[in-house]
């Protein structure tokens, strides 16, 4: 999620349990340390380009990290709050903050390791994209005005709001699957597995692509708020598996380690870019809802089976993307698929 819906629901966490006299600074408190889950995108190498990606939204998002980050938190702000706040009100407030971070992100689809160090598994609910207007307008307004009046009713009202808001878009996700399965029956693809995610910043246009059989396959639903469903049939692309031997790539070099990795950070959707042989990407993302392309991967060079596998993105956007996006957001006919 981006960083002011992380800060803004951080601090109305923090802010939403304590005193009217304690409300401004545990919001600040709150907010302030909710940002320091995405710190993790220091984590890097030179010599391992995958490093980033495997530790992105792991210990640090992780609910038994808790307790860490809000010490970190308090700590750095102690100079300022130790005259407002014991310090372990502080810690209260900068965990009650930090708390948010982990499950506010597996709302989004790229997936939290919220159990580590127990599990490694990334929960990806896939409900809200990345950046989602109403949820940080709905947060920025009732918390500004919890923090002027000082009156938690406001907060709890957000909270709620919130709530609200989420089970809509759970029920747009389901709606957008379903969609998607029927459609996939109707191809004859029965045995998929199927990954539905929004759109960026709306809950009206999902992206739906499942494996079946030896094939990845993108398609655009729109399960609209009135009126007829639309589905926008999509591109397909081979399934690039790692679990057997890839040609021209020896088994125990430094490459097809690599491959195995960024394969299972694709969740197992890993496509070759249909423009560049050499690129090996995530499946899963796309700058259209029916397109194959991946918006990043690793350059896989078999003359060089022993250096690491450079990690890569390659968003290109074009005025035609654009169109052909608010054409499918709008419901309306576009090239290669149906209206």
């Amino acid at each position: 999620m981006d960083p002011v819906s992380h800060a803004l629901l951080g601090a109305t966490a923090a802010a939403v349990f304590q005193p009217r006299e304690h409300l401004r600074v545990a919001a600040v408190v709150g907010g302030l340390a909710a940002l320091l889950a995405d710190l993790d995108v220091l984590i890097r190498s030179a010599e391992d380009p995958l490093l980033q990606l495997e530790y992105h939204r792991q210990f640090t998002h992780a609910l038994l990290f808790t307790p860490v980050g809000g010490l970190v938190a308090a700590l750095l702000l102690y100079r300022w709050t130790r005259r407002r706040l014991s310090f372990r009100q502080s810690w209260t407030m900068a965990s009650l903050g930090y708390l948010t971070a982990g499950p506010l992100d597996a709302c989004t689809s790229y997936g939290t390791q919220l159990l580590w160090p127990w599990s490694d598994t990334r929960f990806a609910w896939s409900i809200l994209p990345v950046v989602e207007p109403v949820t940080t307008l709905l947060l920025m307004v009732l918390l500004h005005q919890a923090v002027r009046c000082r009156k938690r009713r406001w907060l709890v009202a957000a909270v709620a709001g919130l709530g609200c808001w989420f089970s809509v878009a759970a029920w747009q996700q389901q709606r957008a699957v379903t969609l998607a399965q029927m459609w996939a029956r109707e191809r004859g693809d029965v045995h998929i597995d199927l990954r539905v995610k929004p759109t960026m910043m709306n809950l009206v246009l999902w992206r739906a692509v499942y494996r079946s059989g030896d094939r990845i396959q993108a398609v655009a639903v729109r399960p609209g708020v009135w009126g007829a469903p639309t589905l926008y049939p999509g591109e397909s692309a081979p399934w690039i598996r790692t679990d057997q031997p890839l040609p021209g790539i020896p088994e125990t070099s430094r490459l097809a380690q690599d491959l195995r990795r960024f394969d299972r950070l694709s969740d197992r959707f890993m496509v070759v870019h249909p423009e560049r042989s050499d690129l090996f990407g995530d499946g899963r993302y796309a700058l259209l809802p029916h397109a194959i392309a991946p918006l990043w991967g690793i350059v896989v060079d078999p003359d060089k089976p022993d250096r690491p596998a450079p990690f890569d993105e390659f968003r290109m956007w074009q005025p035609d993307t654009a169109r052909t996006f608010w054409a499918m957001l709008l419901g309306r006919p576009v090239k290669n698929g149906s209206g």
